[in-house]
């Protein structure tokens, strides 16, 4: 299993000091309520402009980025939690310990004894291999299944960004091919551009007499494939 150990240190630095973070920003802007204001507004911000890019599948170029808005929606919901406890409503704070509970608690289970957990949802959607095919087109592979899988196979994505800013892509194109062939091959990537194709090939020798075996695929640029 191969893990991206920068998005892995990421949300496990999240999960561990995010509960702690939120507590003492409340507690030291208990007096600057209009501070305490613009901090929830922009944790509100990013975290739905993080679902939006979720929903829409928008994403940056930088990896680690993307990984660092995701946990916004933790940040958040760590704030609005400690929140509840600076209030005078008894029936709020009460809720606030339920939630406390739940949300702590899903939070440093997951970052102790679900870690392992946490390393296998990062490989599903880390990338294995990504190529720059020029016009702001980005192909990116994934394989699909693990050590414990009962499948094998391989996602391809296209992504497009803008040449001015180059930070930003969307994905227009996707498809998963659940063949061992692709799952055990990096697989040749040609782009045509004045056809708006990517023809997409493998090779291997397979079985005990070495047969070469060989798969192919097209991707169609103007129309979205489905999976």
């Amino acid at each position: 299993m191969q893990i991206d150990f920068m998005a892995w240190l990421i949300i496990l630095i999240a999960l561990w000091t995010y509960p702690i973070i939120c507590y003492f920003i409340l507690r030291l802007t208990t007096k600057k309520p209009k501070r305490r204001k613009y901090i929830f507004i922009t944790c509100i911000i990013a975290s739905i402009l993080t679902a939006l890019s979720l929903l829409t599948n928008i994403s940056t170029t930088f990896p680690p980025l993307d990984w660092l808005l995701l946990t916004s929606l933790y940040f958040l919901s760590c704030l609005v939690v400690w929140w509840t406890q600076f209030q005078q409503n008894k029936v709020v704070k009460i809720l606030g310990v339920v939630f406390m509970f739940v949300v702590f608690g899903l939070g440093y289970f997951s970052a102790t004894a679900g870690i392992l957990g946490i390393g296998l949802v990062i490989e599903q959607y880390e990338t294995d291999r990504e190529i720059w095919l020029g016009n702001g087109l980005i192909y990116k592979e994934n394989s699909l299944g693990n050590a414990i899988s009962d499948y094998r196979g391989k996602e391809v994505e296209v992504y497009k960004t803008f040449s001015w800013l180059p930070i930003i892509e969307w994905r227009i194109n996707d498809k998963s091919y659940y063949n061992v062939i692709t799952y055990l091959n990096p697989l040749t990537v040609d782009y045509k551009p004045n056809e708006h194709k990517i023809y997409l090939s493998a090779t291997m020798q397979w079985g005990k007499d070495k047969k070469i075996v060989n798969w192919s695929d097209t991707l169609n640029l103007n129309s979205k494939t489905k999976k």
